[in-house]
C-alpha cells in the first residue's frame, strides 16, 4: 500500500499546496491504506469503498466487505443466527441491536448493527494502522447459503457513527437483494468462434 500513499502524495501536494486539509488528506489516505491491509490479510471475497461528502466539506469513509464461512456440524440457518448472537456479544459496543430478516428468497438473514468504542492505542499499534482512536459504526448481516454448507458475512464499517441508523438501512436494503444462483456454465470458445477485441473495433 506504499505506493497508494505515495500516488496520493504525489496528487494532493500540488492541489492543495500548504493548506490545513493537505494534512488532513494524507492522514486520511494514510487510514485507508492500512484499513485496505488489513482487509486484505482476511478472507474477504469482496471489498468495497465509499466516500461521502458532509456539509463542512469534510468526507467519510465507508468499508463494505463480503466473505464466506464454512459450516460444518449444523444448519447454516442456525449457524447464521449463532454468528451473529456471538458478533452482537462480543466485548467494545457502545450500543447495539439486532433483528432477524425475512428475505424475498424466504431465507432468513440475521442483522447486528452499532457502535464500537475506540480501541486501545496500542492495539492500532500491534495492527500498524496509524488511524487515531475514535468509535465506530459496524454493521453485520449473516446470510445462510441454501447448500447449507456455508454462510454469507456482510459486513459495512465507517467511522460516522452519526450516520448508524442510514447505514443500517442501507445493509438490511442490501440483504433484501441478495440471491444465490448457479453461475452459468462457460463454454471455451473454438478457434471459429473466437472474435478479435472489440478495442481493434473502435479503430477500424
Amino acid at each position: 500500500m506504499d505506493e497508494l500513499k505515495q500516488v496520493a502524495s504525489t496528487l494532493l501536494t500540488p492541489a492543495l499546496g500548504d493548506s490545513p486539509e493537505l494534512d488532513r488528506a494524507l492522514q486520511d489516505t494514510n487510514v485507508v491504506a492500512d484499513l485496505l491491509t488489513a482487509i486484505r490479510d482476511t478472507e474477504c471475497l469482496y471489498a468495497s469503498l465509499g466516500v461521502h461528502p458532509e456539509n463542512d466539506g469534510a468526507a467519510n469513509i465507508s468499508f463494505f466487505t463480503l466473505s464466506m464461512t464454512g459450516v460444518t456440524a449444523r444448519p447454516a440457518s442456525i449457524a447464521a443466527a449463532q454468528c451473529a448472537v456471538a458478533f452482537a456479544e462480543s466485548p467494545g459496543w457502545a450500543t447495539v441491536s439486532g433483528r432477524f430478516l425475512e428475505l424475498p428468497s424466504g431465507l432468513k438473514a440475521a442483522l447486528v448493527a452499532g457502535t464500537l468504542t475506540a480501541p486501545e492505542p496500542e492495539l492500532l499499534v500491534q495492527r500498524d494502522i496509524t488511524a487515531p482512536p475514535g468509535d465506530v459504526f459496524q454493521g453485520r448481516l449473516t446470510v445462510p447459503c441454501p447448500t447449507g454448507e456455508h454462510i454469507a458475512v456482510a459486513d459495512l464499517t465507517s467511522a460516522a457513527t452519526h450516520h448508524a441508523e442510514a447505514y443500517t438501512s442501507i445493509l438490511e436494503a442490501i440483504a433484501m437483494t441478495m440471491s444465490f444462483v448457479e453461475p452459468p456454465e462457460v463454454t471455451q470458445p473454438t478457434g471459429r468462434e473466437h472474435r478479435p477485441s472489440r478495442i481493434l473495433e473502435l479503430f477500424s
